[in-house]
């Protein structure tokens, strides 16, 4: 049978092409349409580039032009100062008094005493400024690890070096504030003042500008109503402020911005007490009961370059949580360039360097035998600042006798004679070689080595077990049964505690080195490490027989009274050693109202020599400070004051 192509062969034939032809034809289409989406996508890849860029650039414009106004600000404010300057030479030129503390002018200020210097006190500047940096950098946060717990943070009720960081450091701020390089006062809240050239009244001019942290303006009521309604008010828990700032009497207000401190004696702390007082919002405190601020822990609100994120009392800051603080975006000077500032505590210094090396941390203090392996680390100094120096703030280590009473009844340390026998059972020369890994220098007394208020005439009580034997059989202590411990004469033992903060390194070495020394002479000594959170009530209930700790300065001439005056023993003051001594208590008094430089320096030396003899204190060493601070915090300075934060910043 043969196959024939018919009609029917040749339709479906042509229908079959038409369809290929179709087909071939829908693909090139498609090909031409996928060709022209291609090429849309890359012209649009394009564009998006050349938007980034131009955005760029814009950016980098507008940084430019920022920086070129901040210039033209700063030259322009050059000029206005230079103009005043001369202004001010003028007046100098043609009779205007002079006074020290910054450039005075008698003219042109209407909220002044007529016949009367003005100060005008250089403004609080940052010594390093961030800005000039070519790494300069906003943003982030700065992470700080305290090596003890604070307690409390709220104003004038805090207790400890830690609470001082974090409410005069970078919340609050007074109305002057010391310069981080020379130590002189400059002006903070103040734009200026006037000092009675007799030391008895301080008026003070407020700058317009200064805001707290919810905006509202800082005004002379705040500063009347922190110091008559918050420092004394006496419900309130604020007695070891009350024992520096009772130089003054009274706090008048003259206008808004104007207030006026009169003051009891004229003494030479006046006006740095009134100047270097936090000054709080009267609007955010009077809303809380003194119960309520006596047992807060985190009301803490001020002017400062940082506030607290949460202001609630029902949900404030407690120990143990980290303390954040955040940039305050009111701040009205130059904001920090960090953002954050987090606080963290770890009682214990290897985990402290364990953390910063693990990146748990920016800032954080290190043991002399840290300091010393670390700093010949090149691993380490490679991430890493270890920095070691003397400043004010650096204080002095001691050891403090309870010259009182403890739960009713006198302690063996109640004797000058037993106080110095522990004296020369001590060799601090062994102390700073051993433990302290030769940093630091032998301490003679409570000021700072190197500074005018510290005598160099006072020779140190020798080591000698043979010497202190001797003292304490001649205060009665004596082993009245051969059991290898002294008695008195009622048969007591001699058996003490030695108090010291958990988390301390050295203090338990001393302690136990103290402990083998007492045993040389028949007396017991147990070391008795305690957290730091009751630290501060053990201090004001006098519940030790010694206690080990250290004292930081918060002035470059520093106000014995807190210390060493006996009405400082009361209210749970700073003398919680309960030493009372006449002829303390009067050169104090004298000190303090004794206005030449020279003089009270001599009376000063005088004082420390009755402290050093009497021994409620066993002084140590005035201790450096040691800081590891990471490398990815930029612009680091270790000043005479310590460091400043505020003029750090994070590296890119």
């Amino acid at each position: 049978m043969q196959n024939t192509f018919g009609l029917k062969d040749f339709v479906l034939l042509v229908l079959v092409s038409i369809v290929g032809v179709i087909a071939v034809l829908g693909m090139q289409q498609s090909d031409r349409v996928w060709n022209k989406m291609e090429q849309a996508r890359k012209e649009s890849e394009s564009l998006l580039t050349t938007a980034i860029q131009i955005r760029g650039e814009m950016e980098q414009l507008r940084s430019q032009q920022r920086e070129a106004l901040r210039d033209a600000v700063r030259d322009e404010l050059t000029v206005i100062d230079s103009k005043i300057d001369a202004a001010m030479a003028a007046a100098a030129t043609s009779g205007a008094a002079v006074s020290t503390g910054g450039p005075t002018s008698t003219a042109g200020a209407s909220w002044a005493r007529p016949g009367y210097p003005v100060t005008y006190p250089e403004p609080e500047r940052w010594v390093s400024d961030p800005r000039k940096d070519a790494d300069f950098n906003q943003g982030g946060e700065l992470f700080e690890i305290f090596e003890a717990q604070m307690p409390k943070i709220s104003p004038f009720l805090y207790s400890d070096v830690y609470g001082r960081r974090i409410v005069e450091g970078a919340v609050c701020e007074c109305l002057g504030a010391y310069d981080a390089e020379t130590l002189k006062l400059r002006g903070a809240l103040a734009e200026a003042w006037q000092y009675d050239p007799n030391g008895m009244w301080l008026r003070v001019k407020i700058h317009d500008r200064a805001r707290f942290s919810d905006g509202r303006p800082v005004t002379a009521e705040d500063v009347r109503w922190t110091f008559h309604d918050f420092v004394f008010n006496p419900e309130l828990e604020t007695e070891r402020f009350r024992s520096t700032l009772n130089v003054i009497d009274h706090v008048e207000v003259l206008s808004e911005k104007v207030c006026e401190f009169h003051f009891v004696d004229p003494m030479f702390t006046n006006l740095r007490e009134a100047v270097r007082m936090p000054i709080l919002p009267k609007h955010f405190y009077e809303q809380f009961t003194p119960t309520q601020l006596n047992q807060s822990t985190g009301l803490l609100m001020g002017s400062g370059p940082y506030r607290l994120e949460n202001l609630d009392v029902e949900s404030q800051w407690a120990p143990p949580q980290d303390l954040v603080l955040v940039r305050n975006e009111n701040y009205w000077r130059e904001p920090p360039p960090y953002h954050r500032q987090r606080y963290k505590t770890i009682d214990n210094y290897a985990a402290i360097l364990t953390s910063l090396e693990n990146g748990t941390g920016d800032i954080g203090r290190g043991t002399p035998e840290q300091f010393r392996e670390k700093s010949r680390d090149k691993g380490f100094t490679d991430d890493f600042h270890a920095l070691q120096w003397a400043n004010m703030r650096s204080g002095f280590s001691f050891i403090a006798w309870n010259c009182g009473e403890r739960n009713g009844k006198l302690t063996p340390f109640a004797d000058k004679r037993v106080r110095q026998a522990m004296a020369h059972l001590l060799d601090c020369n062994r102390i700073r070689r051993d433990f302290y890994y030769g940093l630091g220098q032998i301490c003679t007394g409570p000021f700072p080595v190197g500074s005018p208020q510290n005598s160099t005439d006072i020779v140190p009580l020798e080591y000698s077990v043979e010497k202190a034997r001797q003292l304490l059989t001649e205060a009665g202590w004596i082993d009245r049964n051969g059991d290898g411990i002294v008695e008195n004469e009622r048969g007591d033992r001699f058996t003490f505690e030695y108090v010291h903060g958990s988390g301390s390194t050295i203090s338990p070495k001393i302690g136990n080195y103290l402990r083998d020394q007492c045993a040389l002479v028949g007396v017991e000594c147990v070391p008795k490490p305690i957290d730091w959170a009751i630290f501060q009530t053990t201090l004001n209930q006098r519940d030790f027989d010694c206690i080990t700790m250290q004292w930081s300065q918060s002035n470059p001439e520093s106000d014995p009274y807190q210390l060493w005056h006996s009405k400082s023993i009361e209210n749970q003051g700073d003398n919680f050693s309960q030493w009372a001594n006449p002829e303390a208590d009067r050169l104090i008094e004298l000190g303090r109202r004794t206005l030449d430089f020279e003089q009270r320096m001599a009376v000063w030396h005088q004082l420390q020599q009755v402290i050093y003899d009497d021994q409620p204190y066993t002084f140590i060493l005035n201790a450096p400070w040691i800081r590891f601070i990471n490398k990815r915090v930029g612009n680091v300075h270790p000043y005479p004051i310590g460091i400043d934060k505020t003029e750090m910043f994070p590296m890119p």
